[in-house]
C-alpha cells in the first residue's frame, strides 16, 4: 500500500465544496483518506492510499 499527500490549488470560492466533494470521488484503485484546506501556494491537501503507485497516478 502507498500513501501520498497530494497539493491541491482551487478557486478559492470552492475550496469549501471541494472539501466535502474529493472523499466521494469514485477513483481507480485510490481512496482519498483526508482533506485539509491550507495557506500558501495550495489550497488543500489529500492524503491518499494506493494500492501500487501506478493507481497512485490515475
Amino acid at each position: 500500500m502507498i500513501h501520498a499527500y497530494v497539493l491541491i490549488q482551487a478557486e478559492p470560492n470552492r475550496v469549501q465544496d471541494l472539501i466535502k466533494e474529493l472523499p466521494n470521488m469514485e477513483l481507480e484503485g485510490s481512496v482519498i483518506q483526508q482533506i485539509h484546506a491550507v495557506t500558501g501556494q495550495y489550497d488543500l491537501i489529500a492524503f491518499v492510499e494506493s494500492p501500487d503507485l501506478q493507481s497512485l497516478g490515475n
